[in-house]
């Protein structure tokens, strides 16, 4: 006898034979029905119809037959006939589940969503169908739930429809109908996830970038106090070890000299660059350059720093890419670990990129979880921050809806719950991107909630950051490589907006993807 489970106050079998007598099938019918099933299956079977035919008139009582008929007219394309077979199926057993999930199934298609639960019926539970059953077969089971699903999926249900889903998956977690809810729901979630990125983009406020870059026809670069130095326009990530060290020990006043020197060149020769094309060997410098002074703790050029960043958000895209949400923070730590005042007024500066702050928001964080005793100075930091944004008026040029969404989450993360109330004066003035942490609701939530994850992230060496970028970043990396994880899903041809670090996350949770199932 096949394995029953009580689930959900009825059983689940596998039993091949469970249902046999209700449904009026033999022991010589059995014999011949798995062999059917793949026939069924063959476009190629021209005579699979007529066989089915004339085992329908042998067996007039099994709606299991009828049923294969209607399943081989779709296979085969003929869906207006396999509509008539599955009318048939229901006037001669009205109770046949099956009979019920193709009309349901059918009334999807047709958008006749009202139809369904008197069909299914109204609480759409399998149990209440059929109140006089207290076992069902698996099948009956993982076939209902997956037209239930895809029934609140059609209407936009999404709550309900994840909730069935992980019911689905605890039930049978292995079989093909749980497979095919899940693409509904994960459709589902795109399509809500695309809807609130757009509602939300209309909501957005984004400080206007008022530096300009020169107009420049420079091509040669800069001479440098060291020639060592040009060998970083020559070199990507992979730079070896040996030549950072080397560069590393060169006197220290003229090399902060020549990095700060491949910042400018970098604005001065952006046309230039731009021209060529981004490469990895030839454009890596401006990322050395910020590495380096790091590394040798160059405070004294976190002006020169502030400066470059000051610059259009194409202009940043080109130079830094992803490093401004992964690894610039670490130069802002290390940088400003003792000045603090001056990352405060980097944050308070009019027409900055937006994730140029938050890589100076994030900084502030981490020296906070890496340093307890410094709470109350960052604190202040942030608390001067946010209520200079809650003064501020559109003019000004500051505000910034999703950097206050994420900077809002850092303090989350330090646990700095003493500002809910600016906070608060922030949501309600519609100055927070909801789309980061929810609601002021959600984020006061989220202050009272004990989490489980450790927000502190590891310091790097220059050595360390560079091995760390070419172990776990795609493109470096193949194992890791986004485009792996999203190819194994399948592709929804109708939502065409590309889903980025900081764009809604896939999963539909209507937050960004970095504060979501991408948090490390």
């Amino acid at each position: 006898m096949a394995k029953q489970q009580i689930k959900t106050g009825y059983k689940i079998t596998t039993d091949p034979l469970f249902q046999n007598k209700r449904l009026g099938i033999t022991p010589v019918l059995q014999k011949q029905l798995e062999p059917l099933f793949f026939e069924v299956q063959n476009k190629s079977n021209s005579k699979i119809i007529d066989k089915l035919t004339h085992l329908i008139v042998e067996y007039p009582t099994v709606p299991l037959l009828k049923n294969y008929l209607s399943v081989a007219y779709n296979v085969r394309g003929n869906h207006d006939e396999a509509m008539e077979v599955n009318k048939w199926i229901l006037a001669d057993h009205p109770d046949y589940l099956f009979g019920k999930l193709n009309k349901a199934n059918s009334c999807i298609e047709n958008s006749d969503f009202d139809a369904v639960p008197d069909i299914l019926g109204p609480a759409l539970e399998i149990s209440q169908l059929y109140p006089d059953r207290d076992t069902f077969h698996l099948a009956e089971i993982t076939n209902f739930f997956k037209v239930i699903i895809r029934y609140y999926v059609a209407i936009g249900n999404k709550e309900m429809a994840e909730q069935r889903l992980k019911e689905l998956k605890k039930l049978a977690p292995d079989e093909q109908d749980t497979e095919d809810a899940e693409e509904y729901v994960f459709k589902l979630r795109l399509l809500k996830a695309t809807e609130h990125f757009v509602r939300e983009k209309e909501t957005t406020i984004t400080p206007t970038i008022q530096k300009e870059l020169p107009l420049s026809e420079v091509v040669e670069a800069p001479q440098f106090n060291h020639r060592e130095i040009l060998a970083l326009y020559q070199s990507g990530i992979d730079i070896p070890h040996e030549q950072l060290e080397k560069i590393i020990t060169l006197p220290r006043k003229q090399l902060i000299e020549d990095l700060e020197m491949l910042l400018s060149d970098a604005v001065n020769r952006y046309d230039y660059f731009n021209k060529m094309g981004w490469e990895e060997e030839t454009h890596t410098f401006v990322l050395h350059s910020l590495f380096l002074l790091k590394e040798i703790d160059a405070v004294e050029s976190l002006p020169k720093i502030f400066s470059f960043l000051e610059n259009t958000y194409d202009f940043l895209d080109f130079w830094l890419g992803d490093h401004k949400t992964d690894t610039l923070w670490q130069c802002f730590y290390r940088l400003g670990f003792e000045n603090t005042p001056a990352l405060k007024q980097f944050l308070l500066m009019p027409g900055v990129d937006t994730y140029c702050k938050t890589a100076v928001s994030e900084a502030l964080c981490q020296i906070l979880l890496h340093n307890p005793e410094r709470r109350n100075e960052i604190l202040s930091v942030y608390s001067d921050v946010f209520t200079r944004f809650s003064e501020a008026a559109s003019e000004d040029s500051i505000l910034d809806s999703d950097f206050l969404g994420l900077s809002i989450g850092d303090t989350i993360d330090c646990d700095l719950h003493e500002l809910l109330p600016i906070i608060q004066t922030l949501f309600n003035k519609g100055y927070v991107a909801i789309g980061i942490n929810g609601t002021y609701t959600d984020v006061e939530q989220q202050f009272k909630k004990e989490s489980s994850r450790n927000h502190k992230r590891n310091l790097l060496t220059i050595f360390e950051l560079y091995d760390y970028v070419l172990s776990s970043w795609a493109g470096y990396n193949e194992d890791n490589s986004d485009s792996e994880i999203f190819d194994t899903v399948l592709p929804i041809q109708s939502v065409s907006v590309k889903i980025g670090r900081n764009d809604p996350c896939p999963c539909g949770s209507g937050k960004k993807y970095k504060k979501c199932c991408g948090t490390e």
